[in-house]
């Protein structure tokens, strides 16, 4: 059985599901360039068709991630992520906020018909965009086609992505909206082995809303800079930001007398006029530290209510918001908890997975295989990549060298304090680097971060870069007494002494927390055996690892990108296949 997955919106991607195993998963960034792309993913899907051999006639199903689909979502160049649709601040929308506020009920039916009566036309269309991109007729699509609720694609990626499910378990989700809804709790069912939801709250009362929120009014990016907000919440002075928690978060949403479910004071779609007369002249770190404190809090209380309920202390999370790091490494520390799994990238990226699960699943009545890693989208032989240079007479510009063991020869370059991009093997789905298509240093020494930050990333100055530790030396640099598995760099970790010597330039310079990916032999030998050979040469378990693309940019995946970064910074080195290639 072959099942197709698509997620439209911002994070457009695409993942294949064949004979239970997810074989192939990739975004439409990866083909626009265009960070957390929202645009159709017509070049996606072509890739899949050309990359595996598999023709669309032999695709049995197609599950579309969500049952309201809109209009802007089929649009080959979509533009809504961008910052100036999110700040249009008219007559108009103050209108929709007054009515939003005063009849929260008789608005929130007024947007349900509404958008109802568009979904109709919206799913036509969609008909029509994959019969075009597929070749097939409409009528041997709409045979194929299913549609999966938003938080049933987060809940079943969470808990079937897992290699080590257990039984009975508890499955949360929480984004800002997805049909309807931010939240859901649910259990999987060992009777009937299925999942079966028992709570679920509705979009407008949204945690993760309120978050984007404040991302926005501190000016940066809703559904892409989160991850900044969060990591300027270190730098804040507590007392002043728990009376931000206590006076200005706490009173505008909290958990309602279910425990299972949120509630808000305002429609949590409409919180910029809150938060300018409520937060307006206050310090930015300061308002950062409050709202992060209001939802590791409001999330903690959230799962000590369901784990009451239910009595389940097996727990798996997916959607959005717990790509927060920090709320995750409090979750994980919870006594309640037995075991805990964070679905890796699982913002909605992570949808068509979940929906491939779920058809699956329904199908066939068997599980689905756990992800066994992320290695899933393009990559690139030698000969292609030789053939690539050639074309490009980049043999003009660089230094070009082939390698019979490229990764002692990077291992050595580490060691001298060079900074050298890896771009090898397949490249990895969702949003972290994970040794494929990463820039690479030395970590013991904060010149390493001034670096690549400097000339080449660009980021803020608050945020921190993270490691890839060998698993070998796990227990000497972070402090994980549940023994929590960590290597996709979706939880944080206290880390221990040694680590603040040998990883400086690779954890949070406020905090000392680390963000790891624990690199595992079984899931990628060259990369392991690259920090292997670092370690013989300098006594240090891990190197300092960020994604590759310049900051705005995806992470890399094709060839292309790859000489654009280049192009664009200055980065000197690229491990590129078993080639190194150098700046003349």
């Amino acid at each position: 059985m072959k099942i197709l997955g698509i997620q439209l919106g911002h994070n457009s991607t695409v993942a294949i599901l064949q004979d239970g195993k997810i074989t192939h998963a990739v975004s439409q960034e990866k083909f626009d360039n265009k960070k957390i792309s929202s645009n159709f993913p017509k070049e996606a899907i072509e890739w899949f068709f050309n990359e595996s051999g598999i023709t669309p006639e032999e695709i049995n199903y197609i599950a579309i991630c969500g049952k309201f689909i809109f209009p802007n979502q089929l649009y080959i160049d979509n533009n809504t992520t961008s910052v100036s649709s999110f700040n249009k601040k008219n007559y108009k929308d103050y209108v929709k906020y007054l009515m939003a506020t005063t009849f929260p009920n008789l608005y929130w039916k007024y947007l349900f018909l509404k958008n109802n009566l568009i979904n109709k036309k919206t799913k036509q269309s969609l008909l029509e965009q994959l019969s075009k991109v597929l070749n097939l007729k409409i009528e041997s699509i709409e045979n194929r086609i299913i549609f999966v609720r938003h938080h049933t694609c987060h809940a079943y990626s969470a808990y079937y992505s897992c290699l080590d499910r257990k039984k009975p378990a508890l499955i949360l989700t929480l984004d800002g909206s997805g049909d309807y809804s931010c939240s859901t709790v649910s259990i999987y069912n060992e009777k009937n082995k299925k999942i079966e939801r028992i709570a679920s709250t509705p979009w407008l009362y949204s945690p993760g809303y309120v978050y984007s929120e404040i991302t926005r009014f501190l000016g940066m990016k809703p559904l892409e800079h989160e991850y900044k907000v969060m990591g300027l919440s270190p730098y804040s002075k507590y007392e002043i930001s728990r009376e931000i928690c206590d006076k200005i978060f706490k009173p505008l949403l909290w958990i309602d007398k279910d425990g299972l479910t949120f509630k808000s004071s305002i429609p949590t779609n409409r919180l910029m006029y809150y938060f300018k007369d409520k937060l307006l002249g206050m310090r930015f770190d300061n308002i950062a530290g409050g709202l992060q404190l209001w939802l590791e809090e409001l999330v903690i209380q959230w799962i000590k209510n369901a784990i009451k309920i239910t009595g389940i202390k097996n727990i798996y999370l997916g959607g959005g918001v717990f790509m927060n790091v920090k709320l995750n490494k409090k979750i994980m520390e919870m006594e309640e908890i037995e075991g805990c799994y964070f679905m890796p990238s699982c913002g909605d990226e992570s949808n068509p997975f979940g929906a491939c699960f779920y058809v699956y699943k329904t199908k066939t009545d068997n599980d689905p295989e756990p992800l066994k890693d992320l290695y899933l989208g393009p990559e690139y032989s030698d000969e292609e990549i030789k053939l690539y240079f050639d074309k490009n007479k980049l043999h003009q510009k660089y230094n070009i060298e082939y390698y019979d063991d490229i990764e002692k020869k990077v291992a050595t370059l580490l060691s001298e304090f060079k900074i050298v991009a890896r771009f090898k093997g397949r490249a990895e789905w969702g949003a972290r680097a994970l040794g494929n298509r990463s820039i690479l240093a030395n970590p013991s020494d904060l010149k390493s971060f001034y670096e690549v930050n400097d000339t080449i990333k660009q980021r803020d100055f608050w945020m921190p870069f993270a490691p890839s530790i060998l698993d070998e030396d796990e227990n000497k640099y972070i402090i994980n007494p549940k023994k929590i598995k960590a290597p996709y760099m979706i939880v944080a970790f206290d880390s221990t002494e040694l680590a603040q010597q040998h990883l400086k330039a690779a954890m949070h310079q406020a905090d000392k927390t680390l963000r790891p990916q624990i690199v595992y032999r079984s899931q990628n030998p060259d990369y392991w055996r690259l920090i292997k050979y670092f370690k013989e040469i300098t006594g240090i378990g891990g190197v300092l690892n960020t994604s590759l693309n310049l900051h705005g940019y995806p992470l890399v995946a094709t060839l292309d990108q790859l000489l654009f970064t280049l192009e664009n910074s200055k980065l000197k080195y690229a491990a590129v296949g078993n080639y190194l290639i150098s700046k003349k």
